[in-house]
């Protein structure tokens, strides 16, 4: 499969916050001759204040946000470090959303861009500058369907942003990075073997089981519910249940699942619906995917 597109799934994150103590009654918001409170904003909450004074629609604002991230962080500093390699990835999303206009060019043809940063190669001449400022700025270009946009490029998440994190976080953005580069979904479709569905659900359940790191916590737990959930229902051209029977992808995903993975959390919630499925009893297993889903 050729390498598809950069999710980093990376689309709900939790923002730095703190608050005082209220004490003996007084407003944390005003001091008086006997006492005062002062409130120093961390440095994960100033970079987020920078964030969200940049221009989300225009693609250069990313290469000024690492430039302020160099400035306000230091290697080694993981706790607040964490914290603003989430707002800075969350940032690149809404730039590659609302901003893809301000690099790419409808009219134009950017096929030779797609994989560059994988395959190798060289931009064509006409499509140097564009390219430059692309890459300059973290993206690397996606084609779907005749359609080109931005993706964030793992390659420079990797150098700019690696040496600042913790361990456990650089696990997590290199699983991110190897699922969107594998790819998951075309058109309303999956596209990965069943095995990499399941193995997907595992490794992010594994993972929220081991780690309680709040920077990343929302991140982890919207990666796990959207493969969760696609294994529960699947997609709209990918269903788990046709002509009221359980699909073929889904019968080999749940087979393969009670193999690979029979005693995690994941099975044992899916357990019922997939009896219930097999069963050919499909109106009593689709009455228990509200709550599998809000699992």
């Amino acid at each position: 499969m050729k390498f598809r597109y950069l999710y980093l799934g990376f689309i709900t994150f939790l923002a730095a916050c703190s608050s005082g103590n209220n004490e003996g009654g007084s407003d944390a918001n005003y001091s008086d001759s006997s006492s005062t409170s002062e409130y120093a904003l961390s440095k994960a909450e100033m970079f987020q204040d920078y964030l969200d004074a940049l221009d989300t629609t225009d693609v250069n604002s990313v290469d000024k946000a690492n430039k302020k991230f160099k400035e306000i962080f230091n290697a080694g500093d993981t706790i607040n470090n964490d914290q603003g390699v989430v707002d800075m990835v969350d940032f690149m999303h809404k730039v590659s959303l609302y901003g893809h206009q301000s690099a790419i060019d409808d009219e134009l043809d950017y096929s030779a861009l797609v994989d560059i940063e994988v395959d190798g190669g060289k931009a064509p001449d006409e499509l140097e500058d564009a390219y430059k400022k692309i890459n300059m700025n973290g993206y690397r270009v996606r084609e779907s369907e005749g359609m080109f946009s931005l993706q964030i490029n793992p390659f420079y998440i990797q150098k700019e942003f690696y040496p600042y994190i913790s361990s456990n976080m650089e696990i997590m953005l290199q699983q991110i990075a190897k699922e969107n580069l594998e790819g998951y979904a075309e058109d309303a479709a999956i596209i990965i073997p069943f095995q990499s569905l399941v193995q997907r659900v595992i490794w992010w359940e594994d993972f929220l089981k081991n780690n309680s790191n709040k920077a990343y916590t929302a991140l982890t737990q919207e990666q796990y519910a959207k493969y969760f959930n696609a294994l529960t229902i699947g997609m709209d051209n990918t269903p788990a249940i046709e002509s009221q029977q359980i699909s073929p992808y889904f019968q080999e995903a749940y087979s393969y699942m009670k193999d690979f993975a029979p005693s995690s959390d994941s099975y044992k919630q899916l357990q019922p619906y997939i009896d219930l499925l097999e069963q050919g009893k499909i109106d009593e297993a689709k009455e228990l995917v509200e709550g599998l889903l809000k699992h």
